[in-house]
């Protein structure tokens, strides 16, 4: 999106101009958008998880694996058991690095509206996907740093929306990082890039498959 993170290792800024470098939210373990920062004296980095399912928890508790001095300091979802559930898991992995007090914790449709209203730096987007170009425009536009989930988007409208407020945040100066998992592990890379130069023939065709063991199916809620 707006910038390569994983290549930007010394891009210093302050806490609103947030460093992404050697940070953590991502997908299945690839780093993601989370740094180090500083304003007004203090290195400290607010997030506000929207999305309070298993891969928003995740990634949030990913971000606070890293060295840097991250807080969760608001949550949003539709549904206030799920913001309870993940309140409870991520606090379990991290107690020292979540403070989240009940008017703090926002439920409803509108409920991302608030919680990046809620003096936050960073927003992780780990909604369902259709929300997804409302809540990165919105983030944008109040000025906050994104680490967002793919998709980013489920038809056309959603994805001209998605390139259209990317351009915003490029404008701003703002790091954006998306869930893209393998795509920014070197080893990955490598294994493409070799195969793009012809380590294995010239390819008439070529499939590829990603189980990470995990059984994905389950039934509907």
């Amino acid at each position: 999106m707006s910038q390569h993170i994983p290549n930007r290792r010394n891009f210093a800024a302050s806490r609103r101009e947030f460093m992404g470098a050697s940070t953590a939210a991502a997908v299945a373990g690839s780093l993601g958008i989370v740094g180090a920062a500083h304003a007004a004296g203090s290195d400290e980095i607010k997030i506000a998880l929207i999305g309070c399912g298993g891969r928003g928890s995740g990634a949030t508790v990913q971000a606070m694996n890293t060295p840097a001095n991250v807080k969760l300091v608001a949550m949003a979802d539709a549904f206030q058991d799920r913001v309870d559930i993940s309140y409870r898991q991520i606090a379990s992995h991290h107690p020292d690095r979540v403070d989240v007090p009940d008017d703090r914790k926002f439920v409803g449709l509108d409920a991302y509206r608030k919680a990046i209203e809620a003096d936050v730096d960073l927003v992780i987007l780990a909604t369902p996907p259709g929300f997804r170009p409302i809540h990165f425009e919105a983030a944008v536009n109040a000025g906050k740093h994104v680490f967002m989930e793919k998709p980013v988007a489920t038809d056309a409208p959603g994805v001209r929306r998605i390139l259209a407020a990317n351009q915003v945040a490029k404008q701003k100066g703002l790091i954006v990082a998306v869930g893209l998992n393998l795509r920014h592990e070197d080893r990955y890379r490598e294994v493409v890039d070799r195969i793009h130069n012809g380590a294995i023939g010239e390819l008439n065709f070529l499939r590829t498959y990603y189980n990470s063991g995990g059984v994905w199916v389950k039934p509907r809620e």
